[in-house]
């Protein structure tokens, strides 16, 4: 098998034909922080988003036989808090989530780095 800039052949039968350009356990641990601040500004972003589309005060007029024309409003600021919240809790604890994976990953990576067998 020729060998070009982008592969190289290895001794074992298993594995002939490795890419350089393979990616391993820190180059995908890499990828996940700016994964994590996307999660984490995208998340709250969309929470002060739903905040205001839904923290409004709707009013309505109905008309009562015996009162007349009454002025009806509700309110929905109480749930557009509590949809902040829920929000931003999710996407905090998500992008924390996908710190502690590439903490993890980053750590298992470096425990098989100091103790592979020298072959």
């Amino acid at each position: 098998m020729p060998s070009s800039p982008r592969t190289r052949l290895t001794t074992e039968g298993a594995a002939a034909y490795v890419h350089t350009r393979s990616m391993n356990v820190r180059s995908f641990a890499e990828l996940l922080v700016p994964l994590a601040w996307a999660v984490l500004i995208g998340g709250w972003a969309l929470a002060i988003v739903a905040f205001f589309v839904i923290g409004t005060e709707t009013c309505a007029e109905v008309e009562v036989p015996l009162a007349g024309i009454l002025q009806v409003c509700q309110d929905t600021t109480a749930q557009a808090v509590i949809l902040l919240t829920v929000i931003g809790f999710v996407s905090t604890v998500g992008s924390l989530f996908l710190w502690g994976l590439r903490h993890l990953l980053t750590v298992l990576s470096e425990i098989e780095e100091h103790t592979q067998s020298p072959r």
